[in-house]
């Protein structure tokens, strides 16, 4: 079926506070230099072990809001259990609402659980206190897709493009605007979407293919297992939401 192989083609997308020399300040101290113990474990990609003390350390420490959100990330990396995953980030944020990547992951979790809407809104909220992240904006663009408010995909994708630093970020924007034609039945702007990622070297075959036989249903587009989000590294996360001073 033609809806199989356009489903391989769908949208790519993917805190201590020390308060003088006291008891807290060491625990703090002592919490950070297991972190990076569990750090190490994972960049030798022994994910047993990192969970294995993080849990302990969730244990030994249950209010350290920090401490359910590296279990969260590093379970989105090894053997992921969304279910998991979620109760742990809202564990989090719980105790600490204002985690930006935990919100980011919980947002990508909704993603996939297929409740657009409110991945919408967990995305416009991070952006209120990120205004400048393009990564942030481009998945906005791309729930907005999924949420089935093609005319505003269409608007905020293209309002966006002049901000993208690569072909790789104009595709996806281009592509989110191709998929929100398709499903207004803007056949005529599906092509000249084609034909600009054709300009920027992107293979379309298969767009020709969906624009020939018309067989793509929303309702089979918008489904959590299509998102195809990717799991940001800690390094990535830390860099698109630096922590606020």
């Amino acid at each position: 079926r033609m809806t199989k192989q356009i489903t391989f083609i769908i949208l790519t997308f993917l805190l201590f506070s020390c308060k003088g020399k006291n008891g807290n300040e060491y625990q703090s101290v002592d919490i950070n230099s297991q972190l990076k113990e569990v750090t190490n474990y994972q960049e030798l990609n022994d994910y047993q072990n990192a969970n294995k003390l993080l849990k302990t350390l969730i244990n030994e420490n249950p209010n350290n809001a920090e401490l359910y959100f590296r279990l969260a990330h590093s379970r989105t990396i090894s053997n992921p259990n969304l279910f998991e995953i979620m109760n742990l980030l809202e564990e989090c944020l719980k105790r600490d609402s204002l985690n930006y990547k935990a919100l980011y992951l919980k947002s990508q979790g909704l993603m996939f659980m297929g409740d657009f809407k409110r991945a919408l809104d967990t995305e416009k909220r991070i952006l209120e206190n990120y205004p400048d992240s393009f990564v942030l904006k481009a998945d906005i663009a791309s729930t907005l897709l999924f949420n089935g408010d093609f005319e505003k995909a269409n608007e905020f994708s293209e309002s966006i493009l002049p901000e993208s630093q690569n072909i790789y970020e104009k595709e996806r924007l281009i592509r989110v605007q191709i998929y929100a034609n398709y499903f207004l039945d803007k056949i005529e702007d599906v092509k000249i979407g084609k034909d600009k990622l054709q300009q920027l070297g992107f293979e379309t075959d298969y767009l020709q293919k969906l624009i020939d036989s018309k067989e793509l249903k929303f309702e089979d587009f918008a489904v959590g297992k299509n998102v195809g989000n990717k799991p940001c590294s800690l390094n990535e996360l830390n860099t698109m939401f630096p922590k606020k001073s």
